[in-house]
């Protein structure tokens, strides 16, 4: 067969013979066919030779480079669009509106058994079936030109097969060799002895169902570590078969490599998301018109994005190969495991039973996930979280479904709370509204939407304000005021945390410059930073450079973190609270004993304030073992010499108890819920704060 692109642009139309293993197409002149237009990428496909278990040859068609970047028109192949496809006589490709490829497959052409002259017809030219740079040899078969030749010119035709550098071996249809060249003879000298053994000649002789009449076949054949690409001719009326033999161990070399860069993931040597789709979809084949529940689970990691960030890229790539040592340990063969993009893997289950029996082996998952990884000694943590979606309650083909898992795994990702989550139709909907809330995100700052409520921190024993919770809010244009709970996830997914903290840190110092005249020395404004915020490389410059600007002491600002941020790398949070506090910034841990952290290591931050998260002070009257708790943390804070703020008090009785257990800050609905600039404003004139004072 011949393969051949015909190319139809504007600017030129050229028809190109493809037979080499791997051609780039783009605009940038370093590709194998350059299309000179703007509207196609710089590296804008990739054509790649493919030999299948038969031998048959085929070309597939990747969008964009065999690096994993993307076209930017895409890949279109008969009005669809595709990131890989093999590719048919017939198809039409477009890279752009008015720029086409035809790909072509065109049959060796075929020799009738008699002519009108009854003189045997030559095969067609060598040329034609063998690369050039790979067959300079002119041969002449036909018997009249030969008679012409004189003995010096038969003396040197003979020569040139003699002593070419490519092996030719010829046979009978018995199976004996009747001719074998300098070059077959050293580079195969078992083949006399070997004869229908030796891989060359093993089941070269055709049998009776071959076509009568001149025709070729070409195979690959394996001897030892080499492979060779052997070319066999049936000449008509002829009693013997030739074989001419190249090798290609080069060639297959770079296919293997350019197999392997195209379909795997050089990093985990897992598969990529090309050959994920292709066999995701014969398991849909094989599955189709049948009951059995096929899963699909996508795994995201909401810190991978914040380590690469801050630890660097080595580190980064680490963790990801012990998630993928870690979850390849725990999944079947028959399972397949993909890594779907940076951040994010793939698991196809294929065998499942049920619905409970998938949730189980996710819980499972996502628990041997939660354990730590040591790095240089150091532990990190990860919040694995999943998307579900199942075949064939979830759809009946690979884009409906892997759309679907995506649509689950970003509700999980934005509750935040969830570890999985099954796709349901109500999702679909919700996930829409997601899309359209993230586009209003990205104009609320330009638009002054967001605002800045403030929640009192009380000191008990003295009736004295000690500070504020800065808590940020957004005044939405169809929706009103929304609490960050409905979107500070959507901040953080798509890095808008960044210049909206910025906007909280810098708002807050305005605002107090109008409180200053009604405030003790030692208030402070409490402000949360997200996981992102944290990890950002110019954090430390961004908060000093803020502060200067409204010239406000260092130890106004009270910077929270939870226990889960502070635990991800201990070294780098160490290192970067403790520049903050050498500002004299103050510092507090949020949300106390509902993380993971060790307290060998909490003696190591350096902490002046702990906040006692709700979920020990709602149950403090009913539950000694809350009760208890409580205590606990209070004795261990006061002998650090920090300060402890006991969060969620909605009851005297409930502030009194705690009063009790040796507690003297506190926050809540009962002192006072989050309130707006003006409205706190007037509540610090007012400073009546002796009715909160519990003796």
């Amino acid at each position: 067969m011949l393969y051949q692109l015909v190319v139809d642009s504007p600017s030129f139309k050229k028809v190109i013979r493809i037979q080499n293993s791997c051609y780039s197409i783009g605009r940038h002149p370093s590709n194998n066919i350059v299309i000179p237009s703007p509207q196609v990428s710089r590296r804008h496909a990739t054509l790649i030779k493919k030999i299948n278990p038969n031998l048959d040859i085929s070309f597939h068609i990747i969008d964009g480079d065999l690096e994993g970047h993307r076209s930017r028109n895409g890949v279109w192949v008969n009005g669809d669009s595709y990131l890989e496809r093999e590719l048919n006589h017939g198809d039409v490709i477009a890279l752009a509106e008015d720029i086409q490829i035809f790909y072509q497959v065109i049959p060796n052409p075929t020799f009738p058994e008699e002519h009108s002259d009854d003189r045997p017809l030559s095969p067609p030219e060598l040329s034609v079936h063998f690369p050039q740079e790979q067959w300079d040899i002119t041969l002449i078969h036909r018997n009249d030109v030969l008679h012409n030749l004189s003995p010096d010119q038969l003396t040197k035709l003979a020569a040139c097969i003699e002593y070419s550098p490519y092996p030719m071996v010829e046979i009978d249809y018995f199976g004996n060799l009747t001719y074998v060249n300098v070059a077959a003879q050293e580079k195969f000298p078992t083949l006399a002895e070997d004869k229908f053994s030796h891989p060359l000649l093993s089941e070269i002789v055709p049998d009776q169902n071959h076509p009568q009449g001149y025709y070729m076949h070409t195979r690959e054949v394996a001897i030892g570590d080499k492979f060779y690409e052997q070319h066999i001719h049936y000449p008509a009326e002829s009693q013997f078969i030739r074989s001419y033999i190249f090798d290609i161990t080069e060639r297959k070399v770079i296919e293997k490599s350019l197999n392997y860069q195209a379909f795997y993931d050089p990093l985990t040597d897992l598969p990529n998301r090309f050959l994920f789709t292709q066999e995701f979809s014969k398991v849909l084949s094989s599955h189709s018109g049948t009951d059995n529940p096929i899963a699909l689970v996508l795994l995201g990691f909401r810190e991978l994005q914040s380590l690469n960030d801050v630890l660097g890229h080595s580190v980064a790539d680490d963790v990801l190969k012990i998630i993928t040592e870690r979850v390849s340990a725990h999944v079947r063969v028959e399972d397949l495991l993909c890594r779907w993009r940076g951040d994010t893997f793939i698991l196809l289950l294929t065998s499942c039973n049920n619905k409970r029996e998938i949730e189980i082996f996710v819980q499972r998952l996502l628990l041997i996930l939660k354990r730590p990884f040591f790095i240089a000694n150091n532990p990190l943590y990860l919040n694995g979280y999943a998307g579900i979606a199942c075949y064939p309650e979830n759809g009946d083909n690979v884009e409906t479904l892997l759309n679907r898992v995506g649509v689950a795994l970003n509700e999980v990702k934005d509750i935040g709370s969830r570890q999985y989550c099954f796709f349901e139709d109500s999702l679909s909907s919700g996930h829409l509204e997601r899309i359209q809330l993230e586009h209003a995100l990205h104009q609320a700052l330009d638009r002054n939407e967001f605002l800045l409520y403030y929640q009192p921190i009380v000191d008990v024993k003295s009736g004295s304000l000690s500070g504020v919770e800065a808590l940020i809010r957004w005044q939405h244009p169809k929706r009103g005021l929304m609490s960050p709970g409905s979107f500070m996830g959507l901040l953080e997914t798509t890095g808008l945390i960044i210049p909206v903290g910025e906007w909280i840190l810098r708002t807050a110092f305005q605002h107090f410059r109008q409180w200053q005249a009604y405030v003790n020395d030692d208030f402070r404004i409490a402000i949360n930073l997200s996981p992102q915020q944290f990890q950002a490389p110019d954090l430390l410059p961004t908060v000093f450079r803020i502060l200067e600007e409204n010239a406000l002491p260092p130890k106004r600002l009270e910077i929270e973190i939870t226990e889960n941020i502070a635990m991800q790398n201990v070294t780098a949070t160490q290192n970067l609270l403790n520049a903050l506090k050498s500002h004299g910034i103050r510092l507090s841990m949020d949300d106390f004993g509902t993380g993971y952290s060790s307290l060998s290591y909490l003696k190591s931050f350096p902490f002046n304030t702990l906040k006692i998260d709700r979920s020990f002070t709602k149950d403090v009257l009913a539950t000694p073992k809350d009760a208890a708790i409580i205590q606990a943390m209070l004795l261990l804070g006061h002998s650090f010499d920090l300060n402890i703020v006991a969060e969620g008090i909605e009851s005297e009785t409930q502030a009194r108890r705690l009063v009790d257990l040796g507690c003297s800050e506190m926050q809540g609905y009962w002192f006072s819920r989050p309130m707006a600039e003006a409205d706190l404003t007037a509540f610090l004139q007012d400073g009546e704060f002796q009715r909160f004072i519990l003796s």
